[in-house]
């Protein structure tokens, strides 16, 4: 017998209790993979969700290339000021495209090069401080890049130079490190453009590539293998946001908290990120015509929509109010974060639910942060 999920009650689902109300009441129909429309959905996630978020990014990143240029040549107050707004917007434009992980992105290992987080031993701090170390004539140039460690070539240590307490005057007294500044916020942006030519270039191949569901043991036989990177792209980061963007910085409790775990705790921009993954999320989810909420439509699971849709407006109306800072919140809101943790475990339970209904098999999640 099919049923219905009761949507009245999500908005008040958390915890244990709701992950087993939900799994009781959701019926997954393994038949549902034959009528999806996958070069449909693959299409229109390609042309309305990865190539416009790919151009933000480079365009972003651009900006943020010349106003690195512009500090050097006058570091004060201002161009400082300048450039962190340019590092924030790259940043937000980075967390907006940051779950595709396949693809363009991989080559060339630029997605940890872009960021390079988490960094439990802090591999990061210690390569960029001998890296500043390094004689005063070094060339930051593409095959000093080449060369480099994943973890100085991207946000993450542009973050440490533009928001370290000593910022301005190492900026300005220090010729490496200006340079330094400069060449990471170039190398951002080539490696944002690249991304994006390739794409553009190639991402039509892509898709005709995959159309025959490949190799890929996780995905049925006529499931293109692009489609389950693409559900894996929707679905995977949600147990990240929830394992090691918040619960390893909530620790156990308000008063054992570890602030510093935090993505982008430097520049205040934690939360921000975060909000920044669930709006790109919601979009993959929503779609046009061809998303995952049309497709679980068409197969006559529109209260599993209608379910997710729910809690992605959940969670959104219940970060908004916290900020940009997750270390503030830490402080004033714990209880709040604590609700959005268990909001977030829904979610995960819901999308897993939903795209194993489509006969999608997702396997192990190697986003997790273990």
């Amino acid at each position: 017998m099919k049923h219905a999920i009761n949507t009245s009650l999500l908005p008040t689902l958390a915890g244990a209790s709701a992950i087993f109300l939900l799994a009781g009441v959701i019926h997954i129909n393994h038949a549902a993979a034959q009528s999806a429309d996958w070069p449909a959905y693959n299409a229109e996630t390609l042309q309305e969700d990865i190539l416009p978020r790919y151009q933000h990014f480079a365009s972003e990143a651009s900006e943020l290339a010349d106003a690195g240029t512009a500090l050097c040549q006058k570091p004060d107050v201002q161009s400082l000021e300048q450039t962190r707004a340019a590092f924030r917007s790259t940043l937000n434009a980075w967390q907006g495209i940051s779950h595709i992980q396949f693809g363009p992105v991989t080559y060339l290992m630029r997605n940890y090069s872009i960021e390079f987080w988490p960094d439990r031993k802090s591999i990061g701090r210690k390569q960029l401080r001998a890296t500043l170390e390094l004689p005063a004539d070094t060339a930051f140039d593409d095959e000093f890049f080449h060369q480099a460690s994943v973890s100085i070539k991207g946000l993450p240590a542009l973050e440490q130079l533009l928001y370290g307490p000593d910022a301005l005057s190492r900026l300005q007294q220090e010729t490496t490190y200006c340079r330094l500044t400069q060449a990471i916020s170039g190398n951002i942006a080539d490696m944002a453009n690249g991304i994006y030519q390739d794409w553009q270039k190639n991402g039509e191949q892509l898709l005709a590539a995959s159309s025959d569901g490949g190799e890929d043991e996780t995905s049925s036989a006529d499931i293109p293998a692009i489609s389950t990177d693409l559900m894996k792209s929707l679905v995977e980061p949600i147990e990240l946001i929830r394992d090691t963007k918040l619960l390893a910085v909530m620790g156990k409790g308000p008063d054992a908290t570890y602030p510093h775990r935090a993505e982008n705790w430097m520049s205040e921009q934690s939360l921000a990120s975060i909000r920044a993954n669930l709006d790109a999320a919601h979009d993959m989810f929503t779609g046009s015509t061809a998303g995952l909420a049309q497709l679980l439509r068409q197969r006559g699971e529109p209260d599993m929509a209608k379910a997710i849709e729910q809690q992605f407006q959940l969670i959104d109306d219940h970060l908004e109010p916290l900020g940009d800072s997750l270390t503030a919140a830490l402080d004033n809101h714990y209880e709040a974060l604590k609700s959005i943790t268990d909001s977030l475990k829904v979610l995960d339970v819901l999308l897993n639910k939903a795209v194993q209904s489509l006969d999608i098999q997702l396997g192990f999640n190697s986003r997790d942060g273990d």
